[in-house]
Order: structure tokens, then C-alpha cells, then sequence
């Protein structure tokens, strides 16, 4: 049983790889076990019809011919995912299915099938349709595949059709038929809009997993993952990369003296002074408490320095309310510039030993590497 759905999951993931996305993933696999399906079920019916025609070149021979000429179109999708696994491969497969599929239904119902019965199987048109199409795209496929299917059914003369259909039978396939496809197109339209919900609310749900709630800056999180895209970056380029670790001076007293809520103002207002004094390249997070970390691509030590410098000076010309009170507070800067041996561990640590080595120094300064 193992080796069977080991082999069962293999044959579905035909065609897959890595940088697939899940509803892409998702359509190959359909597409693999629709198109063996749709194989196996041709094939046996096919092989049926040319067995009953013994032979004779009767209607039992051509519908066979036809099925088993569907078989092969059905496993040629496969193929294609198989051999072709380019960007569009799966679409080329999923489009031989659909194809396949229509002009099968179409055949079906201009035949009759076996003892008319053929036109029954009309009804898996839309959900495979829409599924593969899409609602716009199947809209339109299924719009063209029910034009073609009344003019047969219902042009003067039964110009276009070797079976026999009473007038009742071909106006209530015709009516059936329409019904269930506006009900597959109405959950077709409902799937999308609850998948297109979902995708926001997830990219929202990421974005807010990166973000600190308080200052609005990155948080621990989505800083570390902004600093192992530009190490590589830096590293794959040859281009400068600093790191500036900042911490609020004596913020213990703000928060002794004025309280939780107007320290968290403090909080905010500093991040969003860094913020807007950054670089789009630039990134600034809140790394814990009232300490902050910048990220400077393309950034000599020199550069970050002046930088810090500049940010200092800004910090400590803003006043900050409690109430009817106004105070100033001050920042303290480290600063380093990583090497190509360095690894962001290393490079932190770096940074954060030179906010140190400012706060030893009287606080309110900058301290770079030597």
C-alpha cells in the first residue's frame, strides 16, 4: 500500500518543482489526475466500442477511434508536464485537457454515443472548465462550448447531428446544462473572492508579524530577515555594508518619572524620526526596548558616522510633552562597518559593543570601529 501511494503521489507531482506557487502546484496536480482519468476511462470505452463493431466500419468503430484518439490526447498532457517543464508547460497541458475534453462532449453529442446516452456527459464540462480557465477565461470557453452545443442540438433539420433527440430531451439537456454551469460559475466567482480575501488577510498577517505594534518600525523579527537578504546581497555584489545599533540615554528615568505611556511616546516619536531620515534602501528596527537597529546598504563607516551624527543631533533638538511638562532626551550611536569574513552574529555584536563604548563615554556621542 505504501509503494502504491508513494507511486500515486509521484504521478501527480509530475511536472512540479520548487519555485512553483501552491495553486500552481495545485493545477499540475489536477491536471495529472484528470488526464489519467480521463486516459483510463477513454481507453476502456474505446477499446469497448471497437470491440462491439467487430470490425465493420459502424458508428461503434468511429466512436471508438474517437475515445481512443481522446486517450492519447489525455496521456500527451501528461507528457508535456513531463518533458516540458518550462514557465508555461502546466497552462499548454491544462489547455490540451480542456480542449480535449470539449471537443470530445461536442462529438458525443453530435454521435449520440452508445445508444444515446452520449450527451450525459456534458456536465463535467464546467468544473473542469472553470477550474483550469479560471471564471474569466472559463466563462468564455464554457460560453462557446454551449453556442456550438445548441446549434447542433437545435439547427433546423438536425443539419449537424448523426443521433436521433426528441425536441424535449435536447431543450432540457440544453436548459440542465446552462443551470449547472452558472452554478459552478457562481462558485467559481465565490472560491476566487474567498481566496483572493484569504491572500490579503495572510500578506497582511506577514506583514504585521514583521512590524513592531508600537513605533511601527520592523521588528527583531523582520530585521533579521532584511539582514541575511542584504549580507548575501553585499557579499554576492562586493558592495559596503554598515550596521548602527542606537540606544535612548537614560530612558529608565523618562519612564521613573513620566511614565509608561509618555515613554512609549518617546519610543514612537524617536523611530519615526529615523524613519523618515532614512534612505529607501535603508532600514531601521526596533530591536528591543528602547534600543534600535540600522541597517545601510551600500554605506562606508564614514558615511553611517555622518549619518549618526546628523540623527543625534536631530533627537536631541525635539521636545517631548508630559503633559504640561517638555523635556529632551539624547542617543547614544555604535557603529561598524562588516568585512567579508563577518557573519551578522559577529557584526551585531560589533555594533553593539561600540553603543557601549558611547555610553562609557559620556553618552549622547557616536563610536565607530577604530
Amino acid at each position: 500500500m505504501f509503494i502504491v501511494k508513494r507511486l500515486f503521489s509521484a504521478y501527480l507531482n509530475t511536472g512540479t518543482n520548487k519555485s512553483n506557487t501552491p495553486a500552481v502546484r495545485q493545477q499540475i496536480q489536477v491536471t495529472n489526475l484528470f488526464g489519467l482519468i480521463g486516459y483510463f476511462i477513454t481507453l476502456v470505452l474505446g477499446v469497448s466500442a471497437l470491440i462491439r463493431s467487430a470490425g465493420a466500419k459502424n458508428d461503434d468503430f468511429y466512436l471508438g477511434v474517437t475515445l481512443l484518439v481522446a486517450s492519447a490526447l489525455f496521456f500527451t498532457s501528461r507528457l508535456i508536464l513531463k518533458f516540458f517543464q518550462s514557465k508555461n508547460g502546466y497552462k499548454v497541458s491544462a489547455n490540451l485537457v480542456t480542449g480535449a475534453l470539449m471537443l470530445l462532449m461536442l462529438y458525443l453529442i453530435v454521435t449520440g454515443g452508445v445508444k444515446n446516452t452520449g450527451p450525459l456527459w456534458i456536465y463535467i464540462v464546467p468544473p473542469v472548465v472553470l477550474f483550469f480557465g479560471g471564471l474569466k477565461r472559463g466563462l468564455i470557453q464554457l460560453g462557446c462550448f454551449a453556442f456550438v452545443a445548441i446549434v447542433i442540438l437545435e439547427y433546423p433539420g438536425n443539419l449537424f447531428l448523426m443521433a436521433q433527440y426528441s425536441d424535449e430531451f435536447s431543450s432540457r439537456l440544453i436548459y440542465s446544462f446552462i443551470t449547472v454551469s452558472l452554478l459552478f460559475v457562481f462558485y467559481e466567482y465565490s472560491r476566487q473572492r474567498s481566496f483572493k480575501t484569504l491572500q490579503e488577510l495572510s500578506r497582511e498577517f506577514e506583514k504585521q508579524a514583521r512590524l513592531d505594534p508600537l513605533s511601527g518600525l520592523q521588528n527583531r523579527r523582520g530585521m533579521l530577515e532584511k539582514l541575511e537578504y542584504e549580507h548575501q546581497r553585499t557579499l554576492r555584489h562586493h558592495k559596503n555594508l554598515t550596521l548602527m545599533m542606537c540606544d535612548i540615554d537614560h530612558f529608565k528615568r523618562v519612564n521613573d518619572k513620566f511614565g509608561h505611556d509618555v515613554g512609549d511616546g518617546v519610543i514612537t516619536q524617536v523611530g519615526q524620526l529615523f524613519d523618515k531620515a532614512l534612505r529607501k534602501q535603508d532600514t531601521v528596527a526596533r530591536w528591543g526596548g528602547e534600543e534600535f537597529l540600522f541597517l545601510l546598504p551600500e554605506t562606508t563607516q564614514e558615511q553611517a558616522f555622518t549619518l549618526a551624527e546628523k540623527l543625534r543631533a536631530q533627537v536631541s533638538k525635539q521636545q517631548y510633552q508630559a503633559g504640561s511638562d517638555s523635556f529632551t532626551v539624547t542617543v547614544s550611536l555604535g557603529i561598524y562597518q562588516m568585512h567579508p569574513q563577518d557573519n551578522l552574529d559577529h557584526a551585531i555584536s560589533r555594533a553593539d559593543t561600540n553603543l557601549y563604548r558611547a555610553k562609557s563615554n559620556g553618552r549622547n556621542c557616536s563610536i565607530k570601529s577604530d
